[in-house]
């Protein structure tokens, strides 16, 4: 069985060869001055008592230091718990409360500190081989755990860095965190695996990033909708790909026309990519002219060995693959939509393929809208609602209503002015008279996370303090 050592094993044979990790406009590591920096790292951790199968907490930290805190925890065989940037004191708290790690690591102002942490000694233990538990909030808000594998991280990083053609001498471009799925699997263990260089860009700011992407050397860029969407407000010459050879879009769901423009301005398609926390990649646009992102829900082709079906009625979304984690964690803990069963791991994605085998994202399971007894797929609604040249962004959700259950509120950001009555009556020439939305609310732009998700709480927020009056016109 793989431990978390021999992640860090892996890593070290790749770093003495050819590796390096580096900073926006900083001089890159590499070699022995990224082991160096490990070893320190590892000493402080071993100094608090971390050990083969101790759990450490990764805070607040800047990605370099991530990468480095990582592969340190690995090293001493101990199981990681990477948190998002930016995790407050309470936070963090609660992480510990729930997951019991021996000490959590942070490194502020370029100082490492491995503080102890008082947890419960009769926590729920990982299962045997476990590197990394995934922390993840999944649609109901709540942090969960899942227990992956050192192996599960190997197959996915192989599965991907095989179904994509990445290769060694490729730069890959890092804007998307390493604490997220995405972010593990398309820059860590290439960079695990096969030493793919690594460069760190920080906040995505749109002039430094279209810079990035126009360097010479081969580059591949892992990205979320929001930031290609960024990229084409720029001057058309914002972008002027050398080197750039492959595009990828996961975390949200890609807008054809986005994928559409970007190919316009750069002649570089957007390679669409569907993964979960719970077993990594599971399909990619490998086609050569890159054009199924260009399709309305499209997410590809299932990756190398990623067996992927269509449960019952609903066509439910599961996958089987070496990649599949060993489960929530602490286990039987039944969080979100997601299960394991058998060795396979059921989605809460509703889906279907098409003639050419591409699978095609249509809802969630549990973000079906119960109005008056009818079921509504958020969806359909923002689809036909992003069909309109004047909407650039929109969102749909459902909100409490005395009457009817549930009711529609659609969330937009508009390039041009619009009234209710145009919206309303455009969709009706769509949609069936109980998906249209009792709501609009015009905002300034859909709040979205990290990866690019639309936050939903925030939009919950935003339609309980807007004037119901207000329609834009």
């Amino acid at each position: 069985m793989s431990s978390p050592l021999d992640l860090f094993e892996r890593f070290e044979q790749s770093a003495r060869a050819s590796s390096w990790i580096g900073e926006w406009e900083s001089p890159p590591l590499r070699g022995e001055e990224i082991l160096a920096r490990i070893r320190r790292c590892a000493a402080r951790l071993a100094a608090e008592g971390v050990a083969r199968g101790a759990r450490v907490l990764l805070g607040e930290m800047p990605e370099l230091s991530r990468v480095v805190g990582l592969l340190a925890v690995w090293s001493l065989d101990a199981v990681a718990l990477p948190a998002e940037a930016g995790i407050s004191r309470a936070e963090a708290g609660n992480l510990c409360r729930e997951l019991a790690p021996r000490c959590m690591l942070t490194d502020v102002a370029g100082c490492w500190r491995a503080q102890r942490v008082d947890s419960d000694a009769g926590a729920a233990q990982p299962p045997p081989g476990t590197a990394l538990i995934k922390l993840t909030s999944g649609s109901t808000g709540r942090v969960k755990g899942i227990a992956v594998g050192a192996a599960h991280l190997l197959a996915d990083g192989q599965q991907i860095v095989e179904g994509m053609g990445i290769r060694q001498d490729d730069v890959n471009l890092g804007v998307i965190p390493l604490a997220h799925s995405y972010g593990l699997g398309n820059l860590m263990m290439p960079l695990v695996l096969q030493g793919t260089p690594l460069l760190l860009l920080g906040e995505a700011h749109p002039t430094i990033l279209a810079r990035a992407l126009s360097r010479p050397e081969p580059c591949v860029f892992p990205g979320v909708p929001a930031l290609y969407d960024l990229l084409l407000q720029l001057p058309e010459a914002g972008v002027a790909p050398g080197g750039l050879r492959l595009c990828l879009s996961a975390g949200a769901p890609l807008r054809p026309t986005t994928a559409r423009a970007f190919r316009q301005r750069t002649g570089l398609p957007i390679r669409a990519f569907y993964g979960a926390s719970e077993c990594g990649g599971i399909s990619y646009d490998a086609s050569p002219s890159g054009a199924m992102a260009e399709s309305e829900g499209c997410v590809g082709t299932p990756l190398p060995r990623v067996e992927v079906r269509l449960e019952g009625g609903e066509r439910r979304v599961q996958i089987r693959s070496a990649a599949v984690a060993f489960g929530y964690h602490p286990s039987g803990r039944t969080a979100g939509e997601g299960e394991f069963i058998d060795g396979w791991f059921k989605t809460g994605d509703i889906g279907r393929f098409d003639e050419a085998g591409g699978l095609h994202l249509s809802g969630r399971i549990g973000a079906l809208i119960n109005v008056a007894g009818r079921k509504v797929n958020p969806r359909e609604v923002e689809a036909a609602l992003l069909s309109m040249p004047e909407i650039g962004d929109a969102a749909v959700l459902g909100v409490p209503d005395a009457a009817r259950g549930e009711a529609l509120v659609a969330c937009l950001v508009s390039r041009e002015r619009l009234s209710r009555e145009t919206v309303l009556s455009r969709l009706r020439a769509e949609l069936a008279e109980h998906k249209l939305p009792r709501r609009l609310i015009f905002l300034p732009e859909i709040p979205r996370n990290a990866r690019g998700k639309i936050d939903r709480r925030a939009l919950l927020d935003a339609s309980r303090s807007s004037d119901p009056t207000d329609t834009g016109s």
